[in-house]
C-alpha cells in the first residue's frame, strides 16, 4: 500500500466549467488563426512567501511502527513578502510587497512599470491598463469595463502559468538555503527566478497550449488529475 495525497480544488459550478471551455475554445482559435500569439501573452499573479518557510498541517507525515511524538513550533505570526510577477516565455519580472497587493499599490506598479492582466480590478486599475493595451487584455470584468478583450475564466489557476508553475517551483527551491530574514528570501527568491533558462519556459508555455486542450475536452472540470 501507498499514501496518496488528495489534492483540493476550488469547487466549479456549470457556470464557471462553461466559461473556462467558452475561453478555451476562443483564445485557441485566435491562436489557430493567427489572430494571437501566445509567446506574446504575459500572465500575473501575486504569491505570499513566508519566512519560515510556511507549510500546511495535513502534509506532514511520519511512517513508523509507533508515534514518535514529534512536533514542531513555529511562530504566531510569522514574517511574509508578497510577490508580484509577471511572466511570458521572454521572460519573469518581479515585484515584491511588504503587505499584500491593493487596486492603488497595484495601478502605481502598472504607471511606473507597464501593465497586464489584472488580479485587482477596480475601475482606476482597468483605466491605466486600458490607456496602455486597449483591447489587447485578458481579464476577468476587463470585456466589461472595455467593451473589447478577452474575459478570463473564473477559478482557473491551473490556466495561469504562475500558478501551475512559477509558484510551486519557486517555493521548491527558496527555502533551500534557510533564509534568516526577509531581505534573504527576497534574494533567494531571486537567484530561483534568474535560474529559470529560457528552454524551461518554452516548456511552460508549450504546456499552456495542452492545458487548453485538456480543459475544453474535459468539460471546463478540473483536469490536473489525469495530465501529464
Amino acid at each position: 500500500m501507498h499514501p496518496y495525497k488528495i489534492t483540493s480544488h476550488q469547487l466549479l459550478t456549470k457556470r464557471a466549467m462553461t466559461k473556462r471551455v467558452e475561453f478555451c475554445k476562443t483564445i485557441n482559435g485566435m491562436f489557430e488563426d493567427g489572430e494571437l500569439d501566445a509567446k506574446l501573452i504575459i500572465y500575473t499573479d501575486e504569491a505570499h512567501f513566508w519566512l519560515n518557510g510556511y507549510v500546511n498541517k495535513q502534509n506532514y507525515r511520519f511512517w513508523g511502527s509507533e508515534n514518535p511524538n514529534v512536533s514542531l513550533a513555529k511562530p504566531l505570526h510569522p514574517q511574509k513578502i508578497t510577490a508580484w510577477a509577471a511572466i511570458s516565455v521572454k521572460g519573469i519580472y518581479l515585484q515584491f510587497f511588504e503587505s499584500t497587493v491593493t487596486g492603488e499599490s497595484y495601478k502605481q506598479l502598472l504607471e511606473t512599470q507597464f501593465g497586464a492582466t489584472p488580479p485587482h480590478r477596480t475601475q482606476e486599475v482597468f483605466e491605466t491598463i486600458h490607456k496602455v493595451y486597449g483591447n489587447r487584455v485578458i481579464g476577468l470584468g476587463y470585456p466589461k469595463f472595455a467593451q473589447g478583450g478577452l474575459e478570463w475564466p473564473p477559478y482557473s489557476p491551473d490556466l495561469n502559468p504562475c500558478d501551475f508553475f512559477l509558484w510551486g517551483y519557486i517555493k521548491d527551491h527558496c527555502y533551500a538555503e534557510n533564509p534568516d530574514t526577509v531581505s534573504d528570501l527576497v534574494v533567494a527568491i531571486k537567484k530561483v527566478v534568474s535560474n529559470i533558462k529560457d528552454d524551461m519556459l518554452e516548456k511552460v508555455f508549450t504546456s499552456f497550449r495542452k492545458r487548453i486542450d485538456f480543459c475544453t475536452n474535459s468539460d471546463g472540470a478540473h483536469f490536473e488529475n489525469i495530465y501529464h
